[in-house]
């Protein structure tokens, strides 16, 4: 019954904090619980309700530290030992925001809905009541899916009524306990939020307001969810549906390949929804893109050809080690985009197309993206003589389009889940440690903090 402390902590830290702008200067003489259409807007558009965690990232192998001090500097324990897959990671520090600020989303979302069931919209606020109702819950269903990929198991359809899933928080009621869902509980409830959120918002193309969702912005993401459940038909249609409307490309031709931040997230096309590491609790993600010892695999950009202008928009040279550093993302600044975009909705389709056994159609549709991505007249489309090949070809592009979206980490999980068998290694300290294909340590501890309070049960380690 003592999970509810966890949640009054959070609840009373955020309204303290935030009660200033949380409703824009109401009187502060009580507790403020917002009641019109305008403070849920508004409640739903802080910052943090657009943002994802870091943990993932920062154990998918996707860049190094060169030395020990580069590791050692890290200011966050949590972070340096996910770095090297540690059993414990937390060693008691108090701040986790991958957990806290994903269920901080869910609180808001639920103080939405609930505070709208309560309003009777007029006709003509009815538009902007569904907007932001479909709003609330694909925050909801997006902080239920990114947890899971950090908190959950794998989803495996053999195995998901018999595994610990997450807490799922349906209600804004901080007393009511919280439990462990199953697995398959917690893809039930995250792909009802979003397939509702899908009949509630607008079919609208975002301009620069893409902190807010859209139609294609939550199909985009339930074709994540599907794929990272291996369901390829369902992740296909809802891919398809995205770029019947929507498929602009950019074309990195026109793109300076020079600037360390080569993109403009309010002019970028391809952008479906905005979403971002959070990082104000630490400084280490933001060492992946500004400090100089942060260096690319060096076996992820080898895979990049002489001609393909990624390889010089997305990298650039680290100017101590003269070795790949990370440059700016589609964000338009220094922090890692993590959102949903046209370029990895294509890629979606085409490796569900070719895991359905039109490999064909997928290499068409992948040479539909890579074409935008060549320096002029020197791309050579992919051909593919069977299935295997076909798919190793789209796997090997989806790494190279889609380097520190957040991405890579669920990849490693449903990849391996499905026999792909990648090991990654990494030496600090004269140590060489390894993650396993499909280790328990995919799965991150739940925080010591929670385990205490609430007596959740633990993640196997």
């Amino acid at each position: 019954m003592r999970s509810w402390i966890f949640f009054t902590g959070i609840l009373l830290l955020l309204l303290s904090c935030n009660k200033a702008e949380f409703l824009d200067k109401k009187p502060q003489t009580s507790l403020l619980v917002p009641t019109q259409l305008k403070d849920f807007e508004k409640l739903l558009d802080g910052n943090d309700m657009s943002v994802s965690g870091i943990l993932g990232e920062i154990s998918a192998g996707d860049f190094y530290f060169p030395d020990d001090e580069s590791w050692e500097a890290i200011p966050n324990q949590e972070e340096r030992n996910a770095y090297i897959w540690a059993k414990r990671i937390y060693a008691g520090q108090e701040s986790l925001t991958d957990w806290s600020t994903l269920y901080k989303q869910v609180l808001y979302a639920n103080i939405t809905l609930e505070g709208l069931d309560k309003l009777k919209p007029s006709a003509d606020e009815q538009y902007d009541f569904d907007r932001i109702k479909g709003w609330a819950l694909f925050i909801r269903g997006h902080a239920f899916y990114n947890l899971a990929q950090t908190y959950a198991p794998v989803y495996d359809k053999d195995k998901a009524a018999l595994q610990s899933g997450i807490p799922l928080r349906l209600e804004s009621d901080v007393t009511v306990r919280s439990t462990r869902a199953s697995v398959q509980a917690t893809y039930k409830q995250l792909l009802a939020d979003l397939e509702q959120a899908t009949t509630l918002l607008p079919e609208k193309i975002p301009g620069t307001d893409r902190n807010r969702p859209y139609k294609a912005a939550a199909k985009a993401l339930l074709a994540r969810v599907y794929l990272n459940m291996r369901e390829y038909d369902k992740a296909y249609e809802y891919a398809e549906d995205v770029l019947k409307t929507q498929h602009t490309l950019l074309d990195y031709a026109t793109i300076s390949t020079a600037s360390f931040t080569p993109f403009n997230i309010n002019t970028n096309t391809e952008v479906l929804y905005s979403c971002k590491h959070y990082v104000s609790a630490s400084l280490s993600i933001y060492s992946l893109l500004l400090a100089s010892n942060t260096l690319v695999d060096s076996t992820l950009y080898k895979m990049y050809g002489t001609n393909d202008l990624r390889k010089s928009i997305l990298f650039g040279l680290s100017f101590v080690h003269e070795k790949p550093g990370i440059k700016g993302s589609y964000e338009g600044n220094l922090q890692p985009f993590t959102g949903l975009a046209i370029d990895e909705t294509i890629l979606i389709k085409a490796e569900c197309q070719i895991r359905s056994g039109n490999y064909g159609d997928g290499i068409t549709t992948l040479n539909d993206l890579l074409k935008t991505r060549w320096k002029k007249d020197t791309y050579v489309p992919y051909t593919a003589n069977n299935q295997d090949e076909a798919l190793r070809i789209v796997l090997d592009e989806r790494r190279k389009e889609l380097p520190f979206r957040g991405i890579r980490w669920q990849d490693l999980r449903r990849l391996n889940a499905g026999g792909a068998n990648i090991t990654l290694k990494r030496l600090v300290k004269g140590v060489e440690y390894e993650l396993t294909p499909n280790s328990p340590r995919y799965t991150m501890p739940i925080p010591d903090t929670e385990i205490l309070l609430s007596g959740l049960e633990q993640n196997a380690r």
